[in-house]
C-alpha cells in the first residue's frame, strides 16, 4: 500500500481516503441514486468520523460514474461499505458491484481476508436482484439487527395507546423539570458534552458489552459546524443533563446518531427524542421518517426502548458475497 496524502494505491487501483470535504461530493451521489439510500451506516457523518489508520480507513473511488465506499482493516483486508451511489439502473450498479468485488477479492488474496459488502438493506438487495447479473455471480445472508425508522408526525402527536409510556414518561419529566431548557450546542458546550460521554459510558453504557463509539461522537463533537450536524442539548440549572445528534439526510428523510444522558432523570431519553423530532420537522417540515439505527453490542434493554417509539419499518439488512 502506498499512501499519496488522500491518495491511497493498492496494487494497481487508487482510492480516495475520506475528507470532510466529501462531503458534497457524496450528497451528490446519494441524490442520484436510484434505490433507497436509507442503510444508516452509509451516511457520511458516520463514514467519516469513524475512518481511522488504527482500526478501519474508509476510502472511496469512482467506478463506472457510481461512488463505491471500500473499508481497508488494520490487517489490510479491503470490503465494500455498501452497494454503490449514483445514477444508473440496476444492471450498472450490479456491474460496479461486480468489478469492485473482484478486485477485493484480488487484493485479499494475499491477506486471506474475506471479501464481501459489509452491508445492504432488504430494499438495496431487492433493487439489485432486479439485474440478472445479480444471481449470477452473488450470494447474501441475512445479519444481526435491523435499521428502525420512526414517524415524524406519530412522534409530534404522541396519541393513541401505543405511544402512552412514552406520553406519561415525557410528562413526567417536565414535571420534575419545569425550567428544562432545549437548544442547539454551541462550541463552548465541548467540554460539557465530552464529560456527559464520560458520565454515560460509567452508568447507563454499562448495558452495552462493548462502547465502540468515542471517537466516533469526539470527531462528530469537533467538527458538528462544518457537517453541519445537529446537536441539541437539553438542561437543567445550566447543566447539560442529556443531549440527541443527527439531521436530514441528501435522501430528504433524517437519522438519529446520538443519545447520551445523565443517569437519574426519568424520562429523559423519550423527552429527548421528542424534541429531536420536533427539531428535525423545524428544519425540513416534509421529513417523514427518523432512522434510528440499529441495536448491537447490548446486554439487555436498549431495543425495548426504541421499540417504545412505534417504527413504522424496519429494514433488515444483508452481507453480499461473491459466490
Amino acid at each position: 500500500m502506498k499512501n499519496h496524502s488522500r491518495e491511497i494505491i493498492l496494487g494497481n487501483w487508487k482510492f480516495n481516503q475520506i475528507d470532510i470535504k466529501d462531503k458534497k461530493i457524496y450528497s451528490k451521489y446519494i441524490k442520484d441514486t436510484q434505490y433507497p439510500t436509507d442503510l444508516w451506516s452509509s451516511n457520511f457523518d458516520y463514514l467519516w468520523a469513524v475512518s481511522n489508520p488504527k482500526s478501519v480507513l474508509v476510502l472511496w473511488k469512482v467506478i463506472n460514474k457510481t461512488l463505491v465506499t471500500f473499508k481497508l482493516s488494520k490487517n489490510q483486508t479491503l470490503q465494500l461499505a455498501f452497494p454503490p451511489f449514483g445514477p444508473g439502473s440496476s444492471e450498472e450498479i450490479t456491474e460496479s458491484l461486480l468489478q469492485s468485488m473482484h478486485y477485493c477479492q484480488q487484493w485479499n488474496e494475499r491477506t486471506g481476508g474475506k471479501t464481501r459488502v459489509r452491508a445492504a438493506t432488504k430494499q438495496q438487495l431487492d433493487f439489485l436482484k432486479t439485474s440478472p447479473l445479480f444471481d449470477q455471480n452473488f450470494s447474501y445472508t441475512k445479519s444481526r439487527g435491523v435499521d428502525k425508522h420512526i414517524s415524524v408526525k406519530k412522534v409530534l402527536d404522541l396519541s393513541g395507546k401505543e405511544f402512552k409510556e412514552v406520553r406519561e414518561n415525557r410528562n413526567r419529566f417536565l414535571r420534575d423539570y419545569p425550567d428544562v431548557v432545549v437548544r442547539r450546542a454551541k462550541l463552548e458546550d465541548y467540554d460539557a458534552l465530552l464529560n456527559l460521554k464520560q458520565a454515560w459510558n460509567q452508568t447507563l453504557g454499562n448495558k452495552y458489552s462493548r462502547i465502540w463509539d468515542d471517537r466516533f461522537f469526539q470527531q462528530i463533537m469537533e467538527n458538528h459546524l462544518r457537517l453541519e450536524h445537529i446537536i441539541l442539548v437539553v438542561e437543567t440549572k445550566e447543566k447539560i443533563i442529556g443531549m440527541v445528534t443527527g439531521g436530514v439526510l441528501p435522501h430528504g428523510q433524517a437519522w438519529s446518531a446520538f443519545l447520551k444522558r445523565r443517569e437519574g432523570y426519568d424520562g429523559l431519553s423519550e423527552f429527548l427524542n421528542v424534541e429531536f423530532a420536533r427539531e428535525i420537522n423545524k428544519v425540513n417540515p416534509n421529513v417523514e421518517t427518523i432512522n434510528l439505527g440499529i441495536e448491537s453490542g447490548l446486554k439487555a434493554g436498549r431495543r425495548g426502548f426504541k421499540d417504545k417509539f412505534r417504527p413504522v419499518f424496519n429494514s433488515e439488512r444483508y452481507q453480499i458475497f461473491l459466490q
